[in-house]
Parts: structure tokens; sequence; C-alpha cells
């Protein structure tokens, strides 16, 4: 947040910047409480760790303060770090990690801010079963579920079933295509956040996908009938997630809406 309003002036000029270039909204911004910050001078912080719960509040206070002043909808979390780095994973540690989850939670309430948790195919939550626990353990009053269509196939975890379950919980979508699923167990490899970029044992030059491949696993008209039909009015992101043109994906994925999408 400090970068932008030193880039911009200020974050009121940074959304009439946003204006300018035909942007309506802020939706979300993602953290990823493990990762690296210049900012912190730290190396990421666990949530399973409630030593470190306090310092994962206090981080997020800035982007809660600037997510309220753009108008913006949520902060997008990495609820636990990659399987690989806190295996095994039990129940008390994913019980730890919503107790972190849930005092942010508290936090960014009172900015009007609602924390949703994206499960990614790396991630120690790896299974409908976890997905069930850290959902039991946190607030539904402030902290919610976001559902990435790829990152839940590619770990072999159907989006719909989950919606189905879930979805009271769930406020958020991130719609991309994947055309294969993990079925080495490539996520249990230590090291496991260098396959995306390596393309793992198989060598896939590129997970993400647009929507409307022929070789495409995700069932979006099947998704998108269970979203209706449960009166969804939240968002729906469309990635473009290691696309090599993105204003081409744009296209593609812009293409499927009004073609296939929208005619349901």
């Amino acid at each position: 947040p400090e970068l932008i309003e030193k880039t911009f002036g200020s974050l009121d000029e940074f959304k009439s910047f946003l204006r300018s270039c035909k942007l309506e909204k802020v939706v979300s911004w993602f953290y990823d409480p493990g990762a690296f910050s210049a900012e912190e001078c730290t190396f990421g912080r666990n949530p399973i760790n409630p030593s470190e719960h306090d310092g994962i509040v206090e981080a997020l206070i800035p982007f809660a303060k600037c997510l309220q002043a753009l108008d913006a909808l949520y902060i997008v979390v990495r609820p636990m770090p990659s399987y690989w780095q806190v295996a095994p994973v039990t129940e008390d540690k994913i019980k730890a990690a919503a107790d972190c989850w849930n005092k942010v939670g508290k936090m960014t309430k009172e900015y009007g801010i609602k924390v949703l948790m994206h499960i990614d195919w790396l991630c120690a939550i790896h299974s409908e079963k976890d997905i069930d626990l850290i959902l039991k353990y946190t607030d539904p009053e402030t902290v919610g579920l976001a559902i990435d269509t790829a990152e839940f196939t590619l770990a072999g975890i159907d989006p719909k079933a989950v919606y189905e379950k879930h979805h009271d919980r769930v406020q958020l979508f991130h719609f991309k295509d994947v055309q294969v699923v993990d079925s080495l167990e490539e996520y249990k490899t230590e090291n496991a956040d260098m396959i995306l970029n390596t393309g793992g044992q198989r060598k896939i030059e590129r997970w993400f996908w647009e929507m409307g491949r022929p070789e495409g696993l995700v069932d979006f008209p099947a998704l998108y009938k269970s979203i209706k039909a449960h009166n969804y009015s939240g968002w729906i992101i469309v990635e473009s997630d290691q696309s090599p043109n993105p204003a081409e994906s744009a296209m593609l994925n812009n293409w499927y809406i009004k073609n296939v999408l929208s005619k349901l």
C-alpha cells in the first residue's frame, strides 16, 4: 500500500487512475503470509504457529486500511503453507491456522473487509475433508472461502461439489482451466513450489488455461448452473494465470462468457 501512495501521490489519485483505465471495482488483494516481505524484513510467517499470529494481524492492518480506502471487499489469503513444509497435516494444525484467520477477520471487520481463504494445489489444505475442517473452525461472519477452479481440479477436488456443500461460505470465484490432475502427488515433494516453473516430472509447460478448451477438465457450465441455482451474488474473477499472452486470454475468456456461460 505504501508503494501505491508513493507512486500515485495518494490512494484517491490511484482510484482516479483506475477509473481512467475503465476499471470500475477493486475486489480483492491476495496475501500469502509465508511470502518474503522486503518491507517487513521477514522471510514469511506461518499461520499454524500461534506465536506468529499477532505478526500476521499487524502485517495486514495496512492492507485492510488500503482496501477500505479503495472501496474493496476482500483480503484473499493462503490459509496454510505448502503441504511439504508442514506435513503431516493434522486437525490441530488446521485448527491453529483457523484461529489465525479468525483473529485477522476480527481485525479486518473493523474496516469493512472480509477474509477469504484461497486454497491452491500445493497448499497443506489438500482435500475436501481439510476444507470442511478449516471452515468448521473459522467464523462464518468474518472468514469465507474463495474457490479457484483450476487449483481445486489440479488437486483432485471437485469445485462444484465443494461449492454445493459450502455455498453459504463462498464469496469469490477464480475461473481458469487446467488440463491435468496431480496424479503423481507431486505436491508432496520437497520444494514443490518450484513445480509451477519447472513443469514437474511430466515437464508441463503451462499448467493453467483459458475457459472453453476441449482438453479442459473444469466443467464450467455445470458449476455456473449451480452458482445460479444458489442465487450467488458475489464476484467471479477470470484469471489469465501463466498466460503467454494475457490480452489474447482475455479475449478467449470473454468469448466463452458471452457465447456459453451467459446463455445458461
